[in-house]
């Protein structure tokens, strides 16, 4: 394996920690210490005098070690920057999944703000050697059971969202049948590869989570939107596991077995989600409200899960079993 601290390439793409470094630098002009490098960066003082030796020695930065003070700066009358793309890792994959949203919105059209907005994004990485070709080639975001919207249908929610206006919509249920909403548009998420409204229905006088690829039509009206508190939202539509929330009723008892339990330790469910090992099973408990959602992920895991509580919950897990057995048989 090359060493790059001892054999230098112009080549070289200045590895995260690096491009933090020398941000920090151009940050702070009058320097900082070892001890404050480290701080910023997570990284002991051993780790980090390869890096700084590797900005002299590699990419011939006019970096210095100011005695009096203890403290790294970069030289006030040499101007320097690192070669290459000024983007590290994570922001790269920010940008990747930013440009694939506007896709997804402004799949097949060509003009409009979506596509500007594209456009300056593009142009911006253009002006730090990046094409967005180039980016898509090596980083991809593959999506599964994506449903395509209608573009014209996000612009006018978009536009009653940011207006706020209400909506009259004509919606698609999941058993196809067709129905005509007024509502009032609070938010709109991005979740699980599939975007969603969260609104106000006058029809329901609920607040209920819409799909945008079952909403046939959407017509801005004049009349204002019913408003609610940020934390009157937050209260009911993130208090309990999914995307079709709503306030907590139940809490929901499960136990993952060797084969799946280490895989779900590791993961968020929910941030109220309480869980703890019992010898090598999972023991997990979660509030909900709509079973659907929590349901599906269940019957992913099976035949590795159990559910101890709600008898509801278990019974009709029971009955999803029985039914895709009997028409497997």
């Amino acid at each position: 394996m090359q060493d790059t601290t001892t054999n230098p390439s112009s080549e070289q793409i200045p590895s995260d920690h690096l491009q933090q470094l020398h941000r920090l630098f151009k940050k702070h002009p009058n320097g900082l210490s070892i001890m404050a490098l480290g701080a910023e960066l997570g990284l002991s003082p051993n780790q980090l005098q390869p890096l700084l030796t590797q900005l002299i020695e590699q990419y011939s930065a006019p970096l210095k070690y100011q005695a009096q003070n203890r403290t790294y700066a970069y030289a006030s009358d040499q101007p320097f920057e690192l070669p290459g793309l000024a983007f590290t890792a994570t922001e790269l994959r920010s940008l990747v999944t930013v440009l694939n949203l506007i896709q997804d919105l402004n799949e097949g059209s060509d003009q409009g703000p979506l596509h500007d907005l594209q456009q300056q994004i593009e142009n911006i990485m253009a002006s730090k050697g990046l094409s967005a070709e180039h980016l898509h080639r090596h980083i991809r975001i593959l999506s599964s059971a994506k449903q395509p919207i209608n573009n014209h249908n996000y612009q006018r929610i978009s536009d009653a969202l940011f207006l706020r206006k209400q909506l009259d919509i004509r919606y698609v249920a999941s058993d196809q049948t067709l129905s005509e909403r007024r509502i009032s548009p609070q938010t709109l998420v991005y979740y699980r590869e599939q975007w969603y409204l969260d609104a106000w229905c006058h029809k329901r006088q609920q607040l209920r989570t819409f799909m945008l690829s079952r909403i046939n039509s959407a017509i801005v009206t004049e009349k204002d939107a019913q408003e609610f508190a940020a934390q009157q939202l937050e209260e009911h539509f993130h208090n309990s596991y999914g995307i079709f929330s709503g306030e907590q009723q139940y809490i929901a008892s499960l136990t993952f077995l060797p084969g799946a339990a280490h895989l779900v330790a590791q993961q968020l469910w929910h941030p109220q989600a309480q869980g703890q090992w019992q010898g090598d099973q999972y023991q997990l408990s979660l509030p909900y409200n709509d079973p659907r959602e929590l349901l599906r992920d269940l019957l992913s895991y099976a035949p590795y899960v159990m559910v101890n509580e709600p008898p509801s919950l278990k019974q009709t897990y029971q009955q999803r079993l029985q039914e895709a057995l009997n028409k497997n048989r």
